[in-house]
């Protein structure tokens, strides 16, 4: 059965019991009724992502609508080498196209942010209206339309221009992208990198969860990645550069999977609307993937794909305090909608697992195919509103303590950064804004926690 629910009703819900399950049906689009999506990638180590998932991954969803943005033109150039080194030719003669059509540099610094954030929000100011809001506009979506927003926390060119570049798209004056949906793809610095590293990872979390003075929220969904999580998965005998290819690699799997549903689906579409409207009511809209592929359709039950997909999320958590939850099952067509792989089947078997592993009831899932001749089949699990207390609090005092060394240099509450420009500084007020809205985003998952588990 559909059950429809409207924000007040949902808000009823979640204030008194919090015990409902909501499942989701949507009518199969047209082909004219497809959300379009795009990526758009700012600094260097979101610049490999994005260009390696359109250089290996071709989805319809996407198209051509890529934009690599950075702020030191060195860094451009070494993204897409570094990526043509681990491609074969017809993957390098697609780079060679992102790199004549789809490169922006912006800002005044040639050669980068100095991994400061704060300079980089300053250089993404500076050309937003000239040079990046054309860029933007210039790839074609329309309102309702979805951009995955791609950075790495540890930087500064990525961590200081996404949250500001989501913010003026959504809220900023003379707008015309005010209708586009944004799914922040934020990248955790490695727990051996340096504090003011982590620094910047806080603020910039903070910020893509909420940003300005009223501190309203920003992007639509963030979706939490960390590197070292995700390099445990790695074994590798060929040294860095590889290791992070192949971290990357995981990445744009599941940037491709979250695009699926509503392409290739004849019953149940999970779109763009179904990622973010409940959860930015609530207030709880961060989310980290988990994948399980290669699944043997004949050996492996949805279930041990689900416990596996679990085991490999891309961020530490607790699986039990995820709060909500979406499941991506993409089979092979001729499988599709048959055995284990039915709606209703993949339905019962959801639930069950749901109750017997997470705390979540705003739960979706979705059966989507491929056309290739293969006998396994792939899941996505993105868990939600999980409590950030697994990694977050050791970045937290990491930051706290370079936070004490920056304000050793303020004069009248400002923080000078002068080497970067007479007009480039970070005043003590914003940056214990930033640092309470985190604790409080943090406390208000706390809260949701303890009722759905009471």
């Amino acid at each position: 059965m559909t059950i429809y629910l409207n924000l007040v009703a949902l808000h009823s819900i979640y204030s008194s019991t919090l015990k409902v399950d909501i499942w989701m049906m949507s009518a199969p689009a047209s082909s004219d009724d497809y959300t379009k999506w795009s990526l758009i990638a700012s600094g260097e180590g979101a610049g490999r992502i994005a260009a390696l998932y359109f250089a290996s991954m071709r989805n319809e969803a996407i198209s051509d609508r890529i934009l690599l943005l950075n702020s030191a033109r060195a860094d451009l150039k070494k993204v897409l080498d570094e990526i043509a080194e681990h491609l074969g030719s017809k993957e390098v003669k697609i780079l060679e196209t992102i790199r004549r059509e789809r490169v922006q540099l912006f800002g005044r610094q040639s050669t980068g942010t100095g991994n400061f954030w704060k300079v980089g929000e300053n250089e993404a100011r500076i050309d937003f209206d000239e040079i990046i809001r054309r860029r933007v506009e210039s790839l074609g979506l329309t309102s309702g339309d979805a951009m995955f927003d791609i950075m790495t926390l540890g930087g500064g060119t990525g961590n200081g221009s996404i949250p500001y570049l989501i913010n003026q798209m959504k809220h900023g004056s003379g707008r015309t992208a005010s209708g586009h949906k944004h799914f922040a793809l934020c990248v955790w610095p490695d727990v051996i990198e340096a504090d003011h590293r982590h620094f910047n990872a806080i603020c910039g979390l903070s910020r893509l969860l909420k940003y300005g003075e009223d501190s309203h929220q920003n992007a639509d969904m963030v979706l939490l990645v960390d590197n070292t999580t995700l390099g445990k998965r790695i074994e590798l005998d060929e040294g860095e550069s590889n290791y992070y290819f192949e971290i990357n690699k995981l990445i744009a799997q599941a940037i491709d999977l979250m695009m699926a549903p509503g392409r290739k689906n004849t019953n149940r579409v999970i779109d763009v609307n179904d990622y973010i409207v409940f959860p930015s009511h609530i207030g709880v809209y961060h989310v980290t993937p988990c994948m399980s592929t290669g699944n043997d359709v004949d050996l492996i039950s949805l279930e041990s794909a689900l416990d596996d997909a679990v085991e490999n999320a891309f961020f530490p958590i607790d699986p039990a305090t995820a709060t909500m939850v979406w499941l991506i099952v993409r089979v092979p067509k001729r499988h599709f909608n048959r055995g284990q792989f039915e709606q209703r089947m993949l339905d019962h078997t959801f639930r069950g697992w749901i109750d017997g592993n997470i705390i979540g009831k705003l739960r979706y899932s979705t059966v989507t195919f491929v056309e290739e001749d293969i006998e396994t089949f792939d899941v996505l699990l993105l868990l939600g509103g999980f409590k950030l207390n697994k990694l977050v609090p050791e970045s937290f005092e990491k930051y706290l303590m370079f936070k004490e060394l920056l304000e050793l240099n303020a004069t009248n509450g400002e923080i000078s950064l002068a080497q970067f420009g007479d007009d480039v500084s970070l005043s003590t007020d914003e940056l214990n804004r930033i640092e309470q809205n985190l604790r409080d985003y943090m406390t208000h998952i706390d809260d949701v926690v303890e009722r759905l588990s009471g």
